[in-house]
Order: C-alpha cells, then sequence, then structure tokens
C-alpha cells in the first residue's frame, strides 16, 4: 500500500510544483519560462511516451543532452543507445539509494527496475503494430506498476522521506483509522 501511494504521489505532486511556472510567465509575460517537470504521465500510452516525453522532463532533458545524442554519435542503434541511457540511470538511483538510505539490499531491484524499463522502451520502438489507444495505455501502466516498487520500495519504507511527514498517512498499527468507542450494549 505504502509504494502504490508513493507512487501515485509522485506521479501527481509535481503539478504542484509547476505552479511556478505558470506564475512565471504570468509575471513576466512569458519573457521567462520553466520547464516543466511532468506532462501529464498519466496519459501515456507507451512506455517510451512515458520517459521520453511525459515524466519528469527536467532529468529527461539532461539524460538525452549528455548521455543519448552524444553516444548516438558514435553506436548508430537508438536502442542499444537507449538501453546504455537507462542503465546509466538505474546506476545514479542505485548510488541514491545507497547514500541516501544506506540500504544495499535495494541495489539489484532499483537497477533491475531501470533496465526493465529499458528493454520494455526496445519492445515499445520495435513492435510491428501500434496498440489501440486504450490498450497501449493499460500496458504501459502495467509496466510502470509492476516495476515501480523495484525501485520505489526503500522511499517508500522509509517513513521519515515520505510518511513521516504527516502521521495520519502512517498505516503502522492502523493509527489512521480512528478509534471509536464501543458501546455498551455491543453483544459478545
Amino acid at each position: 500500500m505504502r509504494v502504490f501511494i508513493y507512487f501515485l504521489s509522485i506521479l501527481t505532486f509535481s503539478y504542484v510544483i509547476d505552479i511556478q511556472t505558470i506564475f512565471i510567465r504570468i509575471i513576466t509575460r512569458d519573457k521567462y519560462t520553466l520547464q516543466w517537470l511532468n506532462n501529464f504521465p498519466f496519459l501515456s500510452q507507451s512506455i517510451r511516451e512515458f520517459w521520453g516525453r511525459r515524466y519528469n522532463q527536467i532529468i529527461g532533458t539532461i539524460l538525452k543532452e549528455s548521455l543519448f545524442l552524444p553516444l548516438n554519435l558514435y553506436i548508430p542503434s537508438r536502442s542499444i543507445v537507449g538501453l546504455i541511457t537507462f542503465i546509466i540511470s538505474g546506476l545514479l538511483h542505485v548510488h541514491i539509494a545507497l547514500v541516501a538510505f544506506e540500504d544495499i539490499s535495494s541495489v539489484l531491484p532499483t537497477f533491475a527496475c531501470f533496465l526493465l524499463n529499458g528493454i520494455a522502451c526496445c519492445i515499445d520502438a520495435h513492435l510491428p503494430i501500434n496498440l489501440p489507444p486504450l490498450l497501449g495505455w493499460l500496458m504501459t501502466h502495467s509496466v510502470l506498476f509492476v516495476t515501480a516498487p523495484m525501485c520505489l520500495g526503500p522511499f517508500a519504507r522509509d517513513k521519515d522521506v515520505f510518511f513521516g511527514v504527516n502521521e495520519l498517512l502512517s498505516y503502522d498499527d492502523d493509527q489512521w483509522i480512528s478509534k471509536l468507542p464501543m458501546p455498551k450494549n455491543c453483544p459478545k
């Protein structure tokens, strides 16, 4: 349950952060703009669309400009270059898990999450047919929902990162459910 709630919060919290982009454009009358963090990732109809155009566009742009495009000059296969980019992103996330949580047990699942998503993107790129929009959406979010706990596990297990902020969201011992007094005429 924690991983699911954390997954949903990651995909939705950025809309609050993106409000600053709107204010900057209004205040400066479109003279200055900020890049949006996300572009409605829930609407993704393919795994490549999710990672390439919708989710975490700032990091996506950094990885594209610093890894994907330079490697693409030397390696002709875009699929191999994309897989290498996912592997390096996975190693960066492993580093974060080790430094932030000192959790060696999360190294393999975190790396596997990015490797599997990279493989899914390669398969998606070479799929001979285009899936109908609803089926594409279901497949995309099924892959994400299966692989997300691999990477988000350390974050969800550490209450101080997300769940420690508000005790009502803590699911330990069902404390988030309000305790009602037992009625006096309750049968045993």
